[in-house]
C-alpha cells in the first residue's frame, strides 16, 4: 500500500482519524504505527499502549491487531516486541 492510501487514516499531528476495517489497510497502519518500536525491545503492555496511545485511544484493538496480523509477538506476562517478519 502506498504512503498516500495510508495517509488517508492519519491526521496532521500523525494520530488515526479510525482504525481502517479492510484487513490489508489495517495491516498498512498497524505497520506505520510498528516503525515506532525497536527491533529486539521488549516493551510492557503499559509501555506499549503509551506509544500507541499517540496513534489511537483503542490501545486495546490495536494491541490485538498487531498480535493477529504477526506484527507483534506476546507473552504470557503480557511483554510484547516486533516479530522477526518484520
Amino acid at each position: 500500500m502506498s504512503e498516500i492510501q495510508v495517509g488517508q487514516f492519519f491526521r496532521a499531528d500523525g494520530s488515526l482519524t479510525h482504525i481502517p476495517a479492510k484487513a490489508s489497510r489495517k495491516i498498512a497502519v498497524l505497520e506505520v504505527i510498528a516503525q515506532k518500536l525497536n527491533m529486539g525491545q521488549r516493551y510492557s503492555e503499559r509501555e506499549l499502549n503509551e506509544i500507541i496511545l499517540e496513534f489511537h485511544s483503542d490501545t486495546a484493538a490495536l494491541r490485538r491487531h498487531m498480535v493477529e496480523f504477526k506484527i507483534l509477538e506476546r507473552d504470557r506476562d503480557s511483554n510484547y516486541w516486533l516479530a522477526q517478519n518484520n
